[in-house]
């Protein structure tokens, strides 16, 4: 599917050599910031925002609380690309139902076009892909593509909600050293491109039936 080899290339989906910091991928830009008890450094802002646009991914943790997070570090988004997409129609008729656009629809958070190669045969979706996750931000008015970071198959980001045009929550989880998942919150901000990374020890027990819902909009048949 051309296309998708294209949005792969605009993303920087092909460089995974350097890629960005993450769980157990130390960067040279990561930067600890903050104090404990500041307020940059609780989720007691955006508190309001978890309550009511992550319900479903906080409930499935046991032992979720807001306020057993805490800060543990601050990282850089990637260079912007500026390749364009020749066709967003295209793209959009594939994966528009899991991005998470921006309130001013200015830009989208996509968690996974960079990771999962779609395709339609007749009326079905067919789905390939790797262990690996880009999370990729687009700007509408400048056609660039940014990668806001990068996991490998022991975490990665499920839900992302907007707080303003400029800022966001992802939404994830880590596995941890006992093999548990653990969740994890990045606080994004446009303007600074940066992200608040925040761990808790809450654990997703293995009964857990949870699905991203960007996942389920996707509406894939099946997988190669």
């Amino acid at each position: 599917m051309s296309f998708f080899i294209l949005v792969l290339i605009s993303c920087g989906g092909k460089d995974k050599k350097s890629p960005e910091p993450g769980p157990g991928i130390p960067g040279k830009d990561t930067t600890l910031t903050g104090q404990p008890g500041t307020a940059d450094s609780t989720l007691a802002p955006v508190r309001s925002f978890i309550e009511k646009g992550l319900d479903k991914w906080a409930g499935s943790f046991t032992g979720f609380t807001i306020d057993s997070f805490r800060m543990t570090q601050t990282t850089s988004f990637g260079e912007e690309d500026h390749k364009e997409t020749t066709d967003l129609k295209e793209f959009y008729e594939l994966y528009k139902p899991s991005l998470g656009f921006s309130p001013d629809s200015s830009q989208f958070i996509d968690m996974y076009s960079s990771g999962i190669m779609l395709e339609k045969k007749g009326k079905k979706i067919i789905a390939s892909g790797d262990a690996d996750q880009g999370v990729m931000l687009y700007n509408l008015g400048s056609k660039a593509w940014t990668r806001i970071a990068f996991f490998g198959p022991s975490a990665g980001i499920e839900e992302a909600v907007w707080t303003s045009p400029t800022s966001f929550i992802l939404a994830g989880m880590m596995v941890n050293d006992n093999g548990d998942k653990v969740p994890l919150i990045m606080l994004g901000d446009v303007n600074s491109k940066s992200l608040r990374w925040f761990e808790s020890n809450a654990v997703r027990p293995k009964s857990s039936k949870y699905e991203p819902s960007g996942m389920e909009k996707l509406k894939i048949d099946e997988w190669e």
